[in-house]
């Protein structure tokens, strides 16, 4: 099956809820651990780089005002980056789960490669 631009098979679904799925089925975490997870964790409290816009969870960045942020992503979309080039987030909403791993240090994590990706893929989803 040709693979069209915006889709794709995956060989492992990733996980929108990571208490829905698991080995033999069996939930990887507990419903609670997961709304935890995707709650924020410093509420009231403005991130500097990204004021109104983005709040912390456990263990990664919560999208809060897309439109602020300057993204297409929805509202509750879980997102990180690291120094050494890696970027991924999880859109909940739309059941998406994209991991970028390159080799290009900041550019990796939140420049031009980032943004593109992004915009690429949710330009496919329209």
């Amino acid at each position: 099956m040709p693979v069209r631009p915006g889709r794709c098979r995956a060989t492992v679904r990733p996980p929108p809820g990571l208490g829905r799925s698991g080995c033999a089925g069996a939930p990887i975490l507990k419903p609670e651990t997961v709304q935890a997870m995707a709650s924020s964790q410093i509420p009231g409290l403005a991130m500097p780089t990204s004021p109104g816009s983005t709040t912390f969870g456990y263990g990664f960045a919560l999208v809060t005002d897309p439109a602020a942020a300057g993204v297409p992503m929805t509202a509750g979309t879980w997102r990180w980056g690291g120094v050494y080039g890696h970027s991924w987030f999880v859109d909940p909403a739309r059941r998406l789960a994209v991991v970028g791993l390159t080799n290009i240090a900041l550019e990796g994590m939140k420049g031009e490669f980032v943004a593109d990706l992004r915009a690429a893929i949710y330009a496919g989803l329209e």
